[in-house]
């Protein structure tokens, strides 16, 4: 079994509901029924895919202020009221469920007509980094390479690793059942052994890492040092 593996399986009951995503999550859920495509990605219990669709809803609601903006002022041009999400190769992102020129039209006042039905692409393939990167999530870039990036999430005592397709690579459960008093102090100063180790391709520093980090308990530690000394034994 992978540490991931083992981590994730080991997990303290996380409690997803009290969380600031599920509570946004619970607030702005019926702004989906906008985009129905996006329904069965839908899986609250998954915090990954929590972190997710509240970025999908978070595009829908600004697209929605756009819409209502463009109705009340009789114009298609973008108010100060009206904020982009972020910015995206020094282009205002309005709503990333549309393309960085569709986002551009908006910009430049001719994005009305523009529709979720006709207009939404892949935000996250187009996107990846920035979305992650953004005020859109609780993420902390902790990390990463080329091709992936690192982020925490303190609700979820979790490092996500993501790679430039927007999609989940890796995660890295931290603080484990077994850890009866666990220090949430400065982790991501205790992280950073981990994802240097991670990036490096040492999985014997990663491991020592967490251990020494006190973010995985000396339980689980010792589990995974068994099962590795066996897998080498019988080759």
């Amino acid at each position: 079994m992978r540490i991931y593996d083992l981590l994730l399986n080991n997990r303290r009951p996380h409690l997803i509901s009290p969380s600031r995503e599920y509570i946004f999550f619970q607030e702005h859920e019926n702004a989906l029924s906008h985009y129905p495509d996006v329904l069965p990605f839908v899986n609250v219990r998954d915090e990954f895919r929590l972190i997710s669709i509240n970025i999908v809803i978070e595009a829908i609601l600004n697209f929605n202020a756009l819409q209502t903006y463009f109705t009340e002022h009789k114009t298609t041009v973008v108010g100060d009221e009206i904020k982009p999400l972020f910015m995206f190769n020094e282009i205002p992102i309005y709503c990333p469920l549309f393309s960085v020129s569709n986002n551009l039209l908006i910009a430049n006042g001719h994005g009305a007509k523009l529709s979720l039905t006709n207009d939404a692409i892949d935000l996250f393939e187009t996107y990846n980094f920035a979305l992650f990167d953004s005020n859109l999530t609780s993420l902390v870039h902790v990390g990463g390479d080329k091709q992936t990036k690192a982020y925490y999430h303190y609700d979820f005592h979790t490092i996500y690793i993501i790679n430039n397709q927007g999609r989940l690579d890796v995660r890295i459960s931290l603080f484990d059942r077994f850890i009866t008093k666990p220090d949430f102090r400065n982790v991501l100063e205790r992280i950073k052994p981990v994802i240097s180790a991670y990036y490096t391709g040492n999985q014997t520093a990663f491991i020592q890492s967490l251990h020494k980090e006190k973010l995985i308990s000396t339980h689980l530690y010792s589990r995974y040092i068994q099962k590795h000394r066996k897998r080498q034994l019988h080759g």
